[in-house]
């Protein structure tokens, strides 16, 4: 069927999944936006600038999937595809995932134990519902080792309320600080994930699927070192292919579609986190959906490869025939090396000035080819400290024919980074909005962070300057919007 003839349902379009719904736009796709129950308001009234889709329809999800299928299904749609994380859930019950693999596309615990079962290694770990819960994993310690554990939301995304303990009162005041709260993508954490901490380093591998065929499309190695006393804070990343280290990367593949295929994934694009620990790969977790980040890395995939998850996706959905002609794992040679280095903040504060020196230093580096800033870092803006996935506040994007071009590059804008591209002012006791935060540490001050605030320090706000959608132009025709009543 020719692509215009096709109307396509994308499910919580927004990181990744807004590049994918203009990568179908592009290609003539009319397309179908649906929200799940689950994304936050003020997530999906965001879209990134040069990113805008003309909507055919938006419908809202309400927790009937029974009436949102009915109401797609008379509005033409061919395909539902899934856009990001808060979407997975919805996606899956409208794509008639099996019962008894639902909830392996969200829960991390029921992933690791449904891995385990089916022969693979997998992390040792307690759902903690209660404080007694949390008690009985520190007592499976052995109390003479090293205590080391993570603490995590059962259902999150990036390092978002991820805690690394080093004694039992540590795990216990971080499951003290998830109950009963939400996580980043607006859901509840309803149980907490305790586990034993992986050494090692970690991976991600983005993989495509079609009909039980599993194509490798990306091998990435996090650069995730401590910061400022916060131990997960990404400084990067770097694209690899196996012959990197066919050893360790072709034990890393062959474990990755074992664990597809033990979670039941047969079709559709997968970001899967694995650790490389000294007794082999171990699952951090299996996202059922692109890789996220707002899709800083499309344009390093794009050079190293010439092809990206999400062409992928598109082809085997659309176009099978350029699916199978995929490698199986990432081309080699590849086109180019490429990675990406993360823009952080020391600190809290408000910036009083910007080191447009250290900018052009970076952006004059043989392997620069783009960059993400948060809107956020300008003279003026309130920032966040860095201490997780989603509070680094943009990338510059590297990639150079030369390895060790590329390496020294690297090096060289980290540097910068560390010695500080702007300068900050703490909260001061005088300044509006300021107020008293009880840490672990003791008091400090911050600031009442506003909403436009938040998001312009999240990993939502680092792709160019985001905008609310209603600006977008569209035509009357497309602003039509499926609301409460409707019936198909």
């Amino acid at each position: 069927m020719p692509a215009t003839n096709r109307i396509v349902a994308v499910v919580d379009p927004i990181s990744t999944g807004a590049c994918f719904a203009k990568f179908l736009s592009d290609r003539g796709y009319e397309l179908v936006r649906v929200f799940s129950d689950t994304i936050p308001d003020g997530v999906k009234a965001l879209v990134a600038e040069g990113l805008e889709v003309n909507w055919l329809v938006t419908v809202q999800h309400e927790g009937k999937v029974a009436s949102t299928a009915r109401a797609l299904k008379g509005l033409g749609c061919s395909d539902i595809l899934v856009g990001s994380e808060p979407g997975v859930s919805l996606h899956a019950a409208l794509a008639a995932v099996p019962e008894d693999k639902l909830e392996l596309r969200r829960n991390k615990y029921l992933q690791s134990e449904a891995i385990r079962a089916h022969g693979l290694d997998a992390v040792k770990q307690t759902l903690a519902h209660t404080a007694d819960d949390v008690e009985r994993f520190i007592a499976g310690f052995d109390p003479i080792g090293h205590f080391k554990a993570v603490v995590k939301p059962v259902e999150g995304a990036g390092s978002d309320g991820v805690s690394i303990c080093n004694s039992a009162d540590a795990v216990r005041a971080a499951y003290g600080r998830l109950e009963g709260t939400k996580n980043i993508l607006g859901l509840d954490n309803y149980a907490v994930l305790c586990q034993e901490y992986l050494e090692g380093d970690e991976w991600v591998v983005d993989t495509v699927s079609r009909g039980g065929k599993h194509k490798v499309v990306a091998l990435w190695k996090y650069d995730k070192r401590d910061y400022h006393g916060s131990p997960v804070v990404y400084h990067g990343m770097r694209l690899y292919n196996v012959e990197a280290d066919p050893e360790l990367l072709s034990r890393m593949v062959a474990y990755v579609t074992g664990v597809l295929d033990s979670l039941g994934i047969t079709d559709g694009a997968i970001h899967s986190e694995i650790m490389d620990t000294p007794r082999g790969p171990v699952l951090v977790e299996a996202n059922c959906r692109l890789h996220g980040g707002e899709g800083i890395w499309l344009p390093i995939a794009d050079a190293c490869l010439h092809y990206s998850q999400v062409s992928a996706l598109h082809d085997a959905v659309f176009a099978p025939e350029g699916f199978y002609a995929l490698p199986d794992t990432p081309t080699h040679p590849l086109c180019k090396q490429g990675a990406w280095v993360t823009i952080r903040a020391p600190a809290e504060g408000t910036i009083t000035h910007i080191d447009t020196e250290k900018f052009k230093r970076i952006r004059g580096l043989q392997s620069f080819i783009g960059e993400y800033v948060a809107p956020c870092i300008a003279v003026g803006g309130r920032v966040r400290k860095t201490v997780d996935a989603t509070t680094v506040h943009g990338c510059f994007n590297l990639a150079h024919a030369a390895s060790d071009t590329l390496e020294a590059d690297c090096a060289l804008a980290q540097q910068l980074i560390n010695e500080g591209l702007f300068t900050i002012q703490p909260p001061a006791a005088s300044e509006p909005d300021v107020v008293s935060v009880t840490t672990d540490e003791g008091i400090r001050l911050s600031f009442s962070f506003s909403e436009k605030e938040e998001v312009a320090n999240s990993s939502w706000g680092l792709a160019h300057v985001w905008k609310p959608l209603v600006t977008a132009p569209a035509s009357p025709r497309k602003l039509r919007e499926v609301r409460r009543g409707w019936r198909f």
